[in-house]
């Protein structure tokens, strides 16, 4: 069980239900949080130095002071801030994508493609298992401008944003 998170283009935002807030019984929530809800400024060191100030996630030294694999550190906005769209550009935020996901290793098979739509737009696909979610990078606003949720058999996935559609193939 965890909390509902949406995407509203300024972060992501929990759902509230009546006057509750809305749970999930999935992964919804989990690539989402380790892609963009760590700090963008920096990952957690190995070690670190008693009284110094560091800019990483508050919850990784609280939670899994001693499991870097654990960790929140979004790699993956990191990257996308600081790499060129191009294919090289695609192959560093798809690594960092399978960087940030390791930690479902022995809980669902971890699937992903990154397609380039525009100069400034990539689309995001993972596969957890039978589950497919699609995000969309607008590079020029450095944020998130779509997000989707996918059940599928596995396979190749069409998803249709905005004016087009493309295709995700998971191998």
């Amino acid at each position: 069980m965890d909390l509902e998170l949406v995407e509203t283009l300024n972060g992501g935002d929990l759902v509230k239900n009546a006057k509750d807030l809305k749970v999930i019984y999935g992964f919804e929530a989990m690539p989402y949080m380790a892609m963009f809800g760590g700090n963008v400024e920096e990952s957690t060191p190995a070690t670190k130095v008693e009284g110094e100030q560091y800019n990483d996630f508050w919850a990784n030294d609280l939670l899994w002071p001693k499991d870097a694999s654990l960790q929140i550190n979004s790699e993956t906005e990191r990257v996308m801030n600081n790499v060129p769209l191009t294919s090289f550009g695609r192959l560093q935020i798809e690594q960092a994508i399978k960087k940030d996901l390791e930690f479902f290793r022995g809980v669902a098979e971890v699937k992903v493609a990154v397609t380039i739509l525009s100069d400034d737009r990539i689309a995001i696909g993972i596969q957890l298992t039978q589950q497919v979610f699609v995000y969309i990078w607008d590079a020029t606003n450095k944020e998130l401008s779509d997000a989707e949720f996918v059940v599928t058999t596995g396979g190749t996935v069409n998803v249709r944003v905005f004016d087009f559609s493309f295709d995700f193939t998971f191998e």
